[in-house]
C-alpha cells in the first residue's frame, strides 16, 4: 500500500515541471517524479485541484479594424479548438487516470482482502499455535513431574533392592551358618548315638558281669554256710567221739 503524506504543493510543483517539459502530468508520471511514493487517490485529488487552479486567459476585445477582428476571431477559434482539444485530451487523461485509479483501487482492495484473509488465517494459526504451545507446555510440565516421580520411585526401588539384597546376603550367611551348625549337630548326634550304643553294650556287659558276680557271691555264701555247718557237725562229732572215749 502507498505511503500517505503527499501535499498539494508537492504534486503541483511536479505537475508544473512536467507541463513545462511538454509532458502530460499523469498520476503515474507525478508518482514517478515523487520517487514512487504517494497514494494514487491523493495524487489524483491534488492534480484535479491543480488543473482547476490553472488560469484561463480572458480579456475584453477593444474596437479594432474588421480585418484585425476577423484575424482575432480566427485566432480565437483556433485557440478554442486548441482548448477543446486540450479539454478532450484532459478528459481522455482524466478517464485514463480514473480507469487507472479504479484498477489501482481494485488491486488495492484485492490486496486488502487478501491481506485481511491472510491476517485472519495467521490469527487463527497464531491462536491455534498458542493453544498448542500452552498445551505442550502443560504436557511438558506434567511429563517433567511424572519423570521426577518415576525417578524418585526408581531411587526408592533401588534402595529397597539394595536393602533386600543385603538382607538376603545376611540371611544366606545365616543359613550357611545354620547349615554348618546342623551338620555339626548331626555329627554330634551320630557320635552320641554311637556312644549310647557303646554305653548300652558296655552296660549290658557290666550287667552280665554284675549278675555273674552276684551268682558267685551267692555260691560263696552257700559254700561258707556249708563249711560252717560242716565245722559245726565236725565239732558235734568230735564232741560225741570224745564223750564216747570218756565213757570207755
Amino acid at each position: 500500500m502507498a505511503r500517505q503524506g503527499i501535499t498539494f504543493e508537492q504534486v503541483a510543483a511536479v505537475a508544473d515541471a512536467l507541463a513545462g517539459e511538454g509532458q502530460q502530468p499523469t498520476i503515474r508520471a507525478v508518482r514517478e517524479k515523487l520517487g514512487d511514493t504517494g497514494s494514487p487517490n491523493t495524487i489524483h485529488k491534488h492534480l484535479t485541484a491543480w488543473r482547476q487552479a490553472r488560469p484561463v486567459a480572458a480579456a475584453d476585445a477593444p474596437e479594432l479594424p474588421h480585418t484585425l477582428t476577423a484575424a482575432i476571431a480566427a485566432e480565437i477559434e483556433r485557440a478554442a479548438a486548441r482548448a477543446r482539444a486540450e479539454i478532450e485530451d484532459r478528459l481522455v487523461q482524466a478517464q485514463a487516470e480514473a480507469a487507472e485509479l479504479a484498477a489501482a483501487g481494485e488491486a488495492l482492495e484485492a490486496e486488502r482482502d487478501e491481506l485481511a484473509e491472510q491476517v485472519a488465517v495467521l490469527t487463527t494459526e497464531r491462536d491455534t499455535l498458542a493453544g498448542k504451545a500452552a498445551q505442550q507446555a502443560a504436557d511438558l510440565a506434567e511429563a517433567q513431574r511424572r519423570i521426577e516421580r518415576e525417578q524418585q520411585a526408581a531411587e526408592a526401588a533401588r534402595v529397597e533392592v539394595a536393602t533386600a539384597r543385603l538382607k538376603i546376603e545376611a540371611q544366606a550367611e545365616r543359613v550357611s551358618e545354620l547349615a554348618a551348625e546342623l551338620e555339626r549337630l548331626r555329627a554330634a548326634l551320630a557320635e552320641a548315638q554311637q556312644g549310647r550304643t557303646a554305653a548300652e553294650q558296655q552296660a549290658a556287659v557290666l550287667a552280665a558281669r554284675l549278675d555273674a558276680c552276684a551268682e558267685a557271691r551267692a555260691e560263696r555264701d552257700e559254700a561258707r554256710k556249708a563249711a560252717a555247718e560242716a565245722r559245726e557237725q565236725a565239732a558235734r562229732l568230735a564232741g560225741q567221739l570224745e564223750a564216747l572215749q570218756q565213757q570207755k
